[in-house]
């Protein structure tokens, strides 16, 4: 059975701990801005997120330049099983990808706009290409469009390739990477938590607790 997977896109160990206690967490994503907002040294926070969650983990290179893309990914494929590596889609990148999966090392095709670029990613062998909703809407195209006829061309080829929606800026963007087919949402912890809370539930639930202690209780 075919399955939405959702990854926290946070690098704080532990609101990863937290979502990954919910049952609903199936990985994770980091890039260099996370990092350096959370201000996390990058190695030990990546090998602590390793031990957390056995799903997929995507660490993202710091050059465009070929070979220090394979370099730094071969150090980061030493740190655990489940690391994947996040590489530009960019022609170096391309690259970097088909050597990595040469290498028997997984890859998330990153900073993917266009359904061009994604197709591409899967040609070139990454396990995941990523698709920037919020990014790609900017530029003036729909957004689920793209991420739909993407989906729909994978599935169509029969691609292990999957597409990972990133780049959320609203729980609508969630909601409609979701219905347009994406593999996988990306999603950042305060978006995660909008998804499980409703102020209308949290009502009802006061509610109906309230009412029970009215009811008298047998001794």
């Amino acid at each position: 059975m075919i399955h939405i997977k959702i990854f926290a896109d946070t690098s704080k160990v532990e609101e990863i701990r937290e979502f990954c206690s919910w049952g609903i967490i199936d990985g994770v994503t980091t890039n260099p801005k996370i990092i350096a907002t959370d201000g996390n040294d990058l190695e030990s926070t990546i090998r602590e997120i390793c031990k957390i969650t056995n799903g997929p983990v995507s660490v993202e290179v710091t050059t465009n330049e070929y070979g220090g893309m394979v370099e730094e990914a071969e150090g980061y494929a030493s740190w655990a099983k489940n690391i994947v590596v996040k590489v530009p889609l960019i022609p170096s990148g391309l690259k970097a990808i088909s050597t990595l999966k040469s290498k028997g090392i997984k890859t998330n095709a990153t900073c993917c706009m266009a359904y061009n670029q994604a197709v591409l990613a899967a040609k070139a062998g990454a396990a995941y290409a990523s698709l920037f909703y919020g990014r790609i809407g900017d530029l003036g195209y729909d957004p689920y469009i793209v991420v739909k006829e993407t989906a729909d061309t994978l599935r169509m080829w029969d691609s292990k390739c999957e597409i990972i929606v990133g780049s959320i800026r609203s729980l609508i963007d969630v909601n409609r990477g979701m219905q347009a087919g994406a593999h996988i949402l990306t999603v950042p912890p305060k978006f995660l938590r909008q998804m499980v809370e409703n102020p209308q539930t949290t009502k009802t639930v006061d509610e109906f607790l309230e009412a029970w202690k009215g009811i008298p209780k047998r001794k």
